[in-house]
């Protein structure tokens, strides 16, 4: 088989958009309030609110990946 179209093989890359990562960090601060943040689960919720606030930050207003939070 002849791939004419080599794109065709490349995935479209998954982007997060900081908007909606700034959202899912504010949710996520709701959330460690409720199990606490001295909780197993409020560690682990802890550690994604500063990843997602990182990529936020530094994304700026812009959409990088490679991820895609949807709400």
């Amino acid at each position: 088989m002849i791939i004419s179209d080599p794109s065709v093989l490349v995935p479209e890359t998954p982007v997060i958009d900081a908007t909606e990562a700034r959202w899912a960090v504010e949710y996520l601060s709701l959330m460690i309030e409720k199990v606490g943040p001295e909780s197993p689960v409020g560690m682990v919720l802890m550690q994604t609110r500063r990843e997602l606030a990182s990529l936020a930050q530094s994304a700026g207003t812009r959409v990088m990946g490679p991820l895609r939070i949807a709400a």
